[in-house]
């Protein structure tokens, strides 16, 4: 049995995954170290020192947890702080490049990074039955590139570009996944129903179990829509597309839901 490691298990997204696919998998899970706990143990004299200090105990605590693991889903953020309603928190880049360096020290097979559908900004037709959205965009035709729909955004798009990075750097085993995530809660249903941007359990936790099994020769890096097939009433099409090389189509509709 395959094993699979979920940072921020306490989370709504590492709980709805854990519930199906622990038949699947052997899943386990941690919480990210915080700044707190170096500021707590131990007596930095300067920023760059706690820092430093950080960092080393997020690597020492990520590697260890990442070793012997097929797959890893980075999940945890800090979102009391940095939320897509306002708020930074710039420590949630420096995790994620952390994930990113145990991940490859590591070899870790299956590398999933929760990105989010606020890396760009999809409010303007949100309304709208429109085309559903790529999740490339063309910059030829927009040379500053969309904006995010805030500073979370920001980190996310960050995350994304760091992926790219990342992904010149990992072994022939090694692949990435960047999911842009739309609403996951803790319920199976949506919060309401016609949600556009609900992402049920089973197509959460399908789609990183296709990702996990994926073919040698799917490529090293994707960005992936991560929400369900959501079409309907006046919207005749999904605003998403879901696109991605693992043969995974979600099932889910929000506006069948009760």
């Amino acid at each position: 049995m395959k094993r699979v490691l979920l940072t921020g298990i306490h989370g709504a997204v590492a709980y709805a995954m854990k519930k199906e696919l622990d038949d699947k998998y052997e899943v386990s899970g941690l919480s990210v170290a915080r700044m707190d706990d170096v500021l707590r143990d131990f007596r930095a004299s300067s920023w760059k020192e706690q820092l430093d200090t950080f960092r080393d105990k997020l690597m020492d605590q990520l590697t260890t947890a990442f070793r012997g693991k097929d797959a890893v889903a980075h999940l945890g953020w800090n979102t009391q702080d940095e939320n897509h309603k306002g708020g930074l928190d710039p420590l949630n880049i420096m995790v994620v490049d952390c994930c990113y360096q145990a991940a490859i020290a590591e070899k870790v097979p299956r590398l999933y990074m929760a990105s989010s559908v606020h890396a760009y900004d999809f409010k303007s037709d949100f309304r709208e039955d429109v085309e559903p959205v790529k999740p490339f965009p063309d910059v030829r035709n927009d040379p500053f590139g969309h904006p995010p729909t805030s500073l979370y955004g920001v980190s996310k798009r960050w995350m994304e570009i760091a992926d790219q990075f990342y992904a010149n750097h990992l072994s022939e085993e090694q692949k990435i996944l960047v999911v842009r995530l739309g609403g996951v809660g803790r319920n199976e249903g949506p919060h309401r129903s016609g949600s556009r941007l609900w992402d049920s359990h089973g197509d959460l936790a399908g789609l990183l179990a296709a990702f996990i099994e994926c073919d040698d020769d799917a490529p090293n890096f994707w960005v992936a829509f991560g929400v369900s097939d959501n079409h309907g009433r006046e919207f005749s099409r999904p605003y998403f597309d879901t696109v991605n090389p693992y043969g995974f189509k979600p099932a889910d509709n929000s506006f069948d839901a009760d």
